[in-house]
């Protein structure tokens, strides 16, 4: 009975299929979780900020710098297009829409979508497609993969402005991860599995909090919100990728899929900013359904995309 298996064929399962059982269990027996320590430390908000501290220090540890140089000609290009995206659009969403959103689709989860990368994805995907430079390219993914971009957006757009300790507190462990990792290959090694390992926790931190009757409300605003990240976000980096760098196009749709991690932000935005609380356990429940999305469509585009090239 190999379970775990059966959980990674899931796009996106070792997060998402511990967060619907604990959401199940939630919305059946929703004090469940709140029995006491240890329990509801470790299974639930309130352990949520440690284990994304975690989180950030181990895929801190996984960035090599000695990759960045040779990549950044290439993905750097493509990387300062997706954050410009991110920016632009999260400034004009807040602008014309303001926190609450439109469509049933928050400032939370409409920024941490547009921002988001899944280099794991992309990794896996250039490995079958890609050359050793679009390999390389995952170091600088994991630089703009991290929550504090969206965090930046949401703070600055909803006029809050940049809290610049905030920005230091979520950078810290990253850049100390990213520092212990390049003096020492054997610490890199040693962490490798790390993210995997806590992925699940976190899910179940973040489904002990979830409604479904609100997350089943959110299916058709998840629809829209991946299909927005479609237009907004895929086809710009394709042409970006074929007119000015001059490639296929298929390095760019690898770098757009939502990454489970951006369930995060709209939990750290409440925590910076309480105008967000409202709506994070909504924003969850769309989140998940874009990583979903995405997971299962942007590998068939990658496909496409380098069999054009071939042929």
């Amino acid at each position: 009975m190999n379970i775990l298996e059966r959980i990674q064929k899931i796009p996106g399962g070792l997060l998402i299929v511990p967060m619907l059982l604990a959401a199940v269990i939630n919305t059946v027996f929703p004090s469940f979780f709140q029995i006491g320590d240890p329990t509801t430390a470790l299974f639930t908000s309130k352990g949520t900020m440690v284990l994304i501290g975690m989180i950030l220090f181990i895929s801190g540890t996984q960035l090599d710098v000695s990759q960045l140089l040779m990549t950044l000609k290439r993905a750097g290009v493509l990387c300062i297009v997706r954050i410009g995206i991110g920016w632009l659009g999260g400034w004009a969403f807040v602008h014309f829409f303001g926190i609450g959103g439109i469509g049933g689709i928050s400032a939370a989860a409409f920024i941490a979508v547009l921002t988001s990368c899944n280099p794991g994805l992309y990794l896996a995907l250039m490995n079958t497609y890609g050359d050793q430079v679009d390999r390389a390219a995952f170091g600088v993914l994991n630089l703009i993969a991290v929550p504090v971009i969206p965090l930046m957006i949401l703070n600055s757009a909803s006029g809050v402005g940049i809290d610049a300790l905030s920005v230091l507190a979520t950078l810290v462990p990253f850049l100390l991860g990213m520092l212990l990792g390049n003096l020492d290959g054997h610490i890199r090694g040693f962490f490798t599995p790390g993210t995997r390992i806590l992925l699940p926790f976190l899910g179940i931190s973040f489904g002990s909090n979830i409604n479904l009757q609100i997350a089943f409300q959110s299916s058709l605003s998840g629809l829209l919100l991946t299909v927005l990240f479609m237009l907004l976000c895929l086809i710009p980096l394709v042409l970006v990728d074929r007119v000015i760098l001059k490639r296929p196009g298929y390095a760019a749709a690898a770098v757009c899929s939502v990454a489970g991690l951006s369930m995060v932000v709209p939990a750290m935005a409440a925590e910076l900013n309480p105008a967000y609380a409202p709506y994070v356990d909504q924003s969850i429940a769309q989140i998940a359904f874009a990583v979903i999305l995405t997971s299962v469509s942007v590998p068939y585009i990658v496909k496409r995309l380098a069999r054009k090239q071939i042929t």
